[in-house]
């Protein structure tokens, strides 16, 4: 056992802006779907939007309609939304390029060390974002909303019986940061526009993924 593979037991992994380089790809497109829908709301949606980066786009449209336009939409419009924007990004996802470092680092550990997504992307969603990319065959699971992430990750820390101490947790956003301490694992923040700087002994950051091995052989070591 290599000294990576004794310090990390497993690695959840978000998926836009830490293996994908996706976020701008779907910030666009929903600031064009609320340019045509409430124009004079675009700037607080987008600021919300990118305060909750790693949240349910569903609870992001609710909170939008709710919070600002002041006329709560039915689940049925919610989903309509949901439906819509989903349309719209997935070929910008499909094509656009992986985060630098990411193909690298899982070609050469994720035969050794179980890998998994973690996302708020919708779960169907993300597998076909995934499978259409080839990367499946590097992640144990694929999962995302409507379970938090703090959902998804007591889950696979029960099933595997994993210790936390040395499972990690790879995100670019405040959402991802609270899911590591709520579920008492390692924390690795990818620098982001959107992202509020990480604190404490037990979490860093980096640019991007050719830093990831050395920042868990270099926080733990």
């Amino acid at each position: 056992m290599n000294r990576l593979q004794d310090l990390a037991e497993a690695i959840f992994f978000d998926c836009d802006g830490v293996l994908l380089d996706s976020v701008h790809v779907k910030e666009r497109q929903l600031r064009e779907m609320m340019e045509e829908r409430i124009p004079q709301f675009v700037d607080a949606a987008m600021d919300y939007y990118w305060r909750h980066g790693g949240t349910s786009r569903l609870e992001k449209f609710r909170w939008i309609w709710s919070r600002l336009v002041h006329s709560p939409l039915a689940d049925a419009e919610v989903e309509a939304l949901g439906c819509e924007f989903q349309d719209r990004v997935f070929v910008g996802v499909v094509a656009c390029p992986m985060l630098i470092g990411a193909q690298e680092f899982l070609e050469a550990h994720a035969a050794e060390i179980p890998c998994f997504v973690i996302s708020g992307t919708p779960n169907d969603e993300l597998k076909s974002v995934i499978e259409a990319r080839g990367l499946q065959k590097y992640f144990r699971e694929i999962c995302g909303s409507p379970r938090t992430k703090t959902e998804i990750g007591r889950d696979l820390l029960d099933h595997y019986a994993f210790d936390p101490k040395r499972v990690w947790f790879v995100g670019d956003a405040t959402t991802d940061l609270e899911a590591a301490r709520n579920l008492g694992v390692q924390f690795v923040g990818i620098d982001g526009p959107h992202l509020t700087p990480f604190v404490g002994p037990h979490e860093c950051q980096i640019k991007d993924l050719n830093s990831l091995e050395g920042a868990i052989l270099k926080h733990v070591g």
